[in-house]
């Protein structure tokens, strides 16, 4: 299984972050709270929350090779639960929320510090989704990028045979459900299930029993579990999020925007979002780098795919930036 030390996970790419950063990796950042005020921070340190892609004990999502290895060291003991001798790490994990009444008990009869195990227990972080993303996307994207730029920028044609599609729209569709907004439909279907009905969003989580820090109800618990199952299963090329991909090869393709006058694309901590265009139709949206902005539309010959290559007015350009800083969550990265 991938592993990495990263402690500090990126909800969106330091490699997609890149077209917008100045020496040393700095970018210009406005934050939605303090309107037209720039602050410069480094990729490195912005767009991520600490091992929010790290699988931990008590964590639904677990799977039996997580807890086999998470649970490794309890188990070389007979651990006692309710009068019970427990010996599946699953069933650990389960229980895992009630650590405090376990019973550890040594071969000779003599018990186990619970101190010790526990914090031998939660130094195991699964960092698998967060390497995954590394190496099968994030780390790819830079060569990429010059593909498009060195495909898109220098041809004066208004349409080309797409080129390296698949990659291409998978990338797309992993940075539509990562963000620090998700999938617009799962966002909604989430919104409706968990706080409007089942009122998840009502639970609050005591601030010493949190997972992570930002997880302070049971909503925002659900929420980011599902998206953990969802993300591993579509770095080994399946689940919900591969389907949406799959789809979105089958009916759609790309339209490039190019900015030639003074103002530039600017990105934001949610990088691809549904915009409604002026005529009624809906597309999506991935800002690429400050001169080029990508659409994804319906094809309606996918056979002949071609991307089409539109070079529009400034204020073109300045009507985007506006949908893409309405649909930014906290920020957004200016050239």
């Amino acid at each position: 299984m991938a592993e990495t030390q990263a402690k500090y996970h990126h909800l969106v790419p330091r490699t997609y972050m890149s077209a917008w950063a100045h020496g040393n990796g700095t970018l210009n950042v406005e934050f939605k709270n303090n309107p037209g005020i720039i602050a410069t921070r480094n990729k490195d340190h912005i767009a991520g929350i600490t091992d929010y892609h790290s699988i931990k004990a008590g964590m639904p999502c677990c799977t039996k090779s997580d807890t086999d290895a998470i649970f490794a060291e309890a188990l070389q003991y007979t651990i006692k639960y309710q009068g019970k001798t427990v010996t599946d790490s699953l069933e650990l994990n389960r229980i895992f929320y009630d650590f405090d009444n376990w019973e550890i008990i040594r071969g000779d009869g003599t018990i186990v510090s619970k101190k010790s195990i526990k914090r031998e227990i939660e130094k195991i972080k699964i960092k698998d989704i967060e390497a995954n993303w590394a190496s099968k996307y994030e780390d790819k994207w830079t060569y990429q990028l010059s593909i498009i730029e060195n495909n898109i920028l220098h041809t004066s044609a208004e349409s080309i045979p797409a080129f390296d599609f698949d990659y291409i729209m998978k990338f797309y569709t992993a940075l539509d459900w990562r963000g620090f907004c998700s999938n617009e439909q799962f966002e909604k279907t989430f919104d409706d299930l968990c706080n409007n009905i089942l009122e998840l969003d009502d639970i609050e989580i005591p601030e010493n029993e949190r997972m992570l820090p930002f997880l302070k109800t049971a909503a925002d618990e659900m929420h980011h579990y599902l998206l953990l199952s969802y993300y591993r299963k579509y770095l080994s090329d399946s689940g919900i999020i591969y389907q949406n991909a799959l789809a979105n090869m089958k009916h759609t393709s790309f339209h490039f925007l190019i900015a030639d006058g003074p103002t530039k694309f600017i990105t934001s901590d949610t990088p691809v979002f549904i915009h409604t265009r002026s005529d009624g139709k809906k597309v999506g949206l991935l800002p690429l780098t400050p001169n080029i902005l990508m659409a994804q539309g319906l094809c309606t010959d996918v056979r002949n795919r071609e991307y089409c290559i539109s070079h529009i007015t400034d204020d073109a350009v300045q009507r985007y930036n506006s949908a893409i800083m309405e649909n930014a969550e906290e920020f957004i990265i200016i050239a």
